[in-house]
């Protein structure tokens, strides 16, 4: 629950106006709305890009915010922001776990998905090294490298696990696509087969028979699509020691292996940024 004062902290949010957007190449913020619609009618931003409000810890799709009214999206950047600031409090409670992996009989159902697109062979082209040059701190290089990832990958949703040393636990700090949102500050089960996975520093990708540690990130994507397809997860390891984790899903096939490999270069591009800023010092 959003309280008053906080309702007026948000007004404040909206009024300022401060959008980032991303395609996966080019990296651009703060700017006006009024500033991306003029970008995107000139030709200088792909419609297909990815927005955030400076307030959020999620991205959208800039076709998405640029549909609404002025009221829609006012109302959106609220409510976002109010999931947003509220996720540490979330995080701080011990009982605030992350959804448990599906049944045999919830993986199997059918789920016709019309707008799926025809197969590709080809990953989608991105620069994580340019457009992580604009990141200033880590949390603007994971939400970047989080939005990058699904671009290359071609997913419909992604996740970025914070490990906390300060709560013991690994928490969902990021998150990309439609509904993601209801994950921020859930805590991953010490038990969770993915997160051992990523512990132990293996990149797990889903088969169309998911395995436990697929299940369990499906149990995390289901929130957010339904029958999720297609589930993958990239550790982020930096001086031997798992940093964050990065979960990807999509509702139509299985990852291929070359598209969880370009994730996992977003991954390094970040890691080699990490380094060079000190962010892990």
């Amino acid at each position: 629950m959003v309280h008053a004062v906080d309702i007026e902290l948000l007004d404040d949010m909206s009024v300022a106006d401060r959008w980032y957007v991303t395609n996966g190449v080019v990296a651009v913020g703060p700017v006006s709305f009024d500033l991306l619609r003029r970008g995107v009618a000139e030709g200088r931003i792909p419609p297909g890009s990815f927005i955030r409000h400076e307030s959020w810890k999620v991205w959208r799709r800039l076709g998405d915010i640029e549909a609404l009214t002025a009221a829609g999206r006012r109302e959106t950047v609220q409510h976002l922001a109010g999931i947003s600031s509220s996720a540490e409090e979330r995080a701080s409670s011990p009982h605030n776990e992350a959804p448990p992996p599906p049944s045999s009989a919830e993986l199997s159902a059918p789920v016709a998905d019309p707008d799926a697109p025809p197969p590709s062979v080809r990953p989608v082209a991105v620069d994580p090294v340019g457009v992580l040059q604009s990141a200033n701190d880590l949390d603007e290089a994971l939400l970047l490298a989080l939005s990058t990832a699904v671009t290359a990958a071609a997913a419909h949703i992604g996740l970025i696990h914070r490990v906390r040393m300060d709560l013991g636990a690994t928490v969902t700090a990021f998150a990309h696509g439609p509904n993601a949102e209801l994950l921020l500050g859930k805590r991953l089960l010490p038990e969770d087969v993915a997160l051992l996975a990523a512990q132990d520093g293996h990149t797990v990708m889903g088969e169309p028979q998911l395995g436990e540690a697929g299940r369990y990130i499906a149990g995390r994507i289901g929130r957010c699509i339904p029958a999720p397809r297609g589930v993958a997860m990239v550790p982020l390891c930096m001086h031997g020691r798992l940093t964050a984790i990065l979960e990807l899903g999509r509702r139509w096939r299985p990852f291929r292996a070359r598209e969880v490999a370009r994730a996992e270069d977003v991954l390094d591009a970040l890691a080699e940024r990490a380094i060079v800023m000190g962010w892990f010092e």
